[in-house]
């Protein structure tokens, strides 16, 4: 037997619609269906494990309520793992006769709708009231220096009114003995047992001190490299409390104060679905259990799917997320239009439209030309180390992310449908009538030649030859004398 799991307990169910099988719960798959096993001990590792403070049990009988709306049929019993064999038998022996066992049942019977009744009760009494400003002692806050405006200016306030720590460190300035001090610290509010509001500050220090008893615990060497490297402790620590109870708790590490912070796994409810997808009851359970776990089909703020990592922050008092070891492309690769529209919107994006261009400015109607997407020429442009302006036609990139130069107009080539560059045929017309380049063969030909023209035209060649035909010299003679 595990010894971690010595006094843990979990969940038998006596299913009456199969003739009375018992089998331990495993828990609830994402249909909403009950998923057990035998109850052997050699099935530990799939039980659901009950703790009472930690609301598995809660969450177990919402999400089979939402499949079984008269889950009556299922009788569930709470059973010791390392008794369960034992208990497992008994149950089976004992439904022979329901009604002569009833009071032997009822000790360790679960009743579903007595734990819905309590979980709304503890929903209705928990509902969420931001704090309220007329109860807080802004004086207190003033001696230390700290105001309301500079809060708000600081983007502090909106979390601290939401029972949250200040996202910044803010520097304080306690007294003590009349001696003035100056401490960066996290900042929240607390409420008082008259309901009042005081203020907590959580002060910063230099670095993370894991080698000393934390509450009681000593960590572990895997508890210290798991804060480290996600601010997590990866399990839940028993934590000494103030009458030397024993309680179950988070620990993680605020990373702007560098100091462990805890909260009762008591104090914490998951709800059954995250980001609009249902959570199995080996999720919630390995959530509850403080560990990193994988969460698919979330869907985010721009409605879109995707995967993930959750881990319970208690620094934070809210869930992590982590994405790396997925395959972050899932989603996107049964939408590759949409993916590149958006890679070229955020192209675009990234092309800062200048007020100055190589020395010339462009004018308010020049740069809404470009963020348009459309050519702008502009003249007397100067490049770095030559003493020669320039004019070009300007355009945005939106695939680079860049500027780019033309001699021409590349909106006007696109709308005729003209290739920027001469076709392979029009290679050497282009070259020799535009460029004044020529061959061998056409080096004497003045006129312009044709597309497709390598040679000659036999007009074309007797005007060579007799530009070539050498040219008869007569020589003056004196004249005839008479």
């Amino acid at each position: 037997m595990d010894e971690k799991l010595k006094n843990k307990e979990t969940l038998l169910v006596v299913d009456k619609s199969d003739g009375n099988k018992v089998k331990a719960v495993k828990g609830v798959d994402n249909q909403g269906n009950l998923e057990s096993v035998d109850p052997k001990v050699t099935n530990q590792g799939e039980f659901i494990q009950i703790d009472e403070k930690a609301g598995i049990l809660e969450n177990f009988f919402s999400n089979l309520k939402r499949e079984f709306q008269d889950p009556t049929h299922f009788n569930f019993f709470r059973s010791p793992i390392e008794k369960i064999e034992n208990i497992a038998s008994a149950l089976k022996e004992m439904f022979k006769d329901e009604d002569g066992n009833s009071v032997f049942l009822s000790q360790s019977r679960v009743n579903p709708e007595d734990f819905n009744k309590q979980q709304k009760t503890q929903d209705q009494s928990q509902e969420y009231k931001p704090v309220d400003e007329s109860r807080i002692n802004w004086g207190q806050l003033e001696k230390l220096g700290v105001t309301r405006e500079m809060l708000e200016e600081q983007g502090n306030l909106k979390a601290m009114l939401n029972w949250h720590k200040s996202p910044n460190l803010i520097q304080v300035n306690p007294t003590y003995e009349g001696i003035a001090f100056q401490v960066q610290a996290r900042l929240s509010f607390e409420e008082n047992p008259d309901g009042s509001i005081r203020l907590k500050a959580d002060s910063y220090q230099p670095a993370p001190t894991l080698d000393i008893p934390f509450h009681g615990a000593t960590l572990t060497d895997q508890d210290k490299k798991n804060l480290l490297e996600t601010s997590n402790a990866g399990r839940i620590i028993e934590l000494t409390g103030k009458n030397g109870e024993q309680i179950p708790s988070f620990v993680s590490l605020d990373k702007l104060t560098n100091r462990l912070e805890a909260i009762p796994v008591a104090n914490v409810a998951f709800k059954d679905t995250l980001k609009e997808s249902p959570l199995s009851s080996e999720q919630l359970q390995s959530l509850y259990e403080g560990k990193k776990t994988l969460v698919e089909g979330m869907i985010s703020k721009n409605e879109k799917p995707f995967d993930g990592y959750v881990q319970f922050n208690a620094a934070k008092g809210s869930l992590d997320f982590s994405y790396d070891g997925l395959d972050r492309n899932k989603y996107r690769q049964d939408n590759r239009q949409e993916q590149q529209q958006s890679q070229n919107q955020d192209s675009q994006q990234k092309v800062r439209i200048p007020t100055k261009l190589l020395g010339v400015d462009l004018d308010e109607k020049q740069q809404n030309s470009l963020r348009e997407g459309k050519a702008v020429y502009v003249q007397g442009m100067m490049k770095d180390g030559q003493d020669q302006p320039f004019n070009a036609y300007v355009k945005v990139n939106d695939e680079k992310g860049k500027l780019d130069f033309f001699r021409w107009n590349p909106d006007k080539a696109q709308k005729q449908g003209a290739e920027v560059k001469p076709a392979e045929e029009s290679k050497t017309q282009v070259a020799v009538n535009s460029q004044g380049k020529t061959s061998e063969n056409l080096k004497n030909v003045k006129e312009p030649i044709r597309q497709g023209q390598i040679s000659p035209t036999q007009q074309q060649a007797e005007k060579q030859k007799e530009t070539q035909r050498p040219t008869r010299t007569v020589k003056k003679s004196g004249g005839v004398k008479m």
